[in-house]
């Protein structure tokens, strides 16, 4: 018979037997352990309280991560994460799990409930469609691996100056996007940096969240974006985030990754620099809310 329990009441060991079960033969390699989703919990903002396991006995068969934060004046939950063992997808487990977890938010007096979607997995999309959530919008993860070319987001806008931050900083500027996949937001970045971009009169019109990752030695190892926009009614807005990707990105000489993640695809702009600059597409997601 299939149990659920709170990951609170679970140890760390079933956890990430859950996890790497249940995302085995997923799109992206997401075996961990349990250091590494220790760590994940934290950074991400993960709560053991509001995640669950399923359970067949003792033997830990899939489990749904989850956080909540106030956006907008708001409560807002996430889910980090869905994943059931192959020997018990199509049983119902997914359905116990979900049903547990949409109780868990009525609980906690969440308004608006979110995740994502790997756009290939129809099974799961029926699933959560099914319970009330809604396809709001389409994501692409843009990645280059090869070295950025030299006229990479070269730009005649020569009027702008840029602001380096922390990405509070730019939460607050008055048109940053809050509801949008909670990597890519502020709160999922704050060891990360910022980038205001300013016009000739000092008004912010652009901005930028993202994140350098180091190794141990303090070698630069990646670069990923989490956002970038420009003042929506701004005429210059291909300049205006030219500027920004010029500013994350741009050096030239660096042999590392650079991703931009969950990406809308109405972000026309934005992601046609990308592609122009070499970035392929590594996935593509659908944004749901319920």
């Amino acid at each position: 018979m299939i149990t659920i329990k709170r990951l609170s009441e679970c140890t760390l060991q079933d956890a990430v037997v859950a996890w790497n079960k249940g995302f085995e033969g997923y799109y992206f390699n997401m075996t961990t352990t349990v250091d590494l989703f220790t760590r994940r919990l934290i950074l991400e903002g993960l709560s053991p309280v509001l995640s669950v396991i399923a359970y067949d006995g003792d033997r830990p068969v899939g489990l749904i991560v989850n956080g909540i934060r106030k956006i907008n004046g708001k409560k807002v939950s996430w889910n980090g994460g869905t994943g059931v063992d192959p020997e018990y997808r199509g049983k119902g487990v997914g359905k116990k799990l979900i049903d547990t977890v949409l109780a868990i938010y009525e609980e906690e007096d969440v308004e608006i409930a979110t995740l994502e979607a790997v756009k290939e997995n129809v099974t799961a999309i029926s699933l959560y469609e099914k319970v009330g959530y809604k396809i709001v919008d389409e994501l692409v993860h843009l990645q280059l691996t090869d070295e950025l070319s030299t006229d990479a987001f070269i730009s005649e806008e020569n009027q702008l100056t840029f602001k380096r931050g922390i990405p509070i900083e730019a939460a607050q500027v008055p048109f940053y996007k809050a509801m949008v996949p909670w990597q890519t937001q502020w709160n999922n970045a704050r060891d990360g940096e910022s980038i205001i971009a300013l016009d000739e009169y000092k008004g912010i019109v652009g901005y930028a969240i993202f994140k350098r990752m180091f190794n141990e030695e303090g070698k630069l190892q990646s670069i990923s974006l989490f956002q970038c926009e420009a003042e929506p009614s701004h005429k210059e807005k291909e300049a205006i985030v030219k500027g920004l990707l010029k500013m994350v990105f741009g050096q030239t000489n660096l042999n590392v990754a650079r991703t931009a993640a969950n990406i809308s695809v109405s972000n026309n702009i934005l992601q046609g620099l990308l592609k122009k600059a070499g970035f392929n597409v590594k996935a593509e997601q659908v944004f749901m809310i319920k």
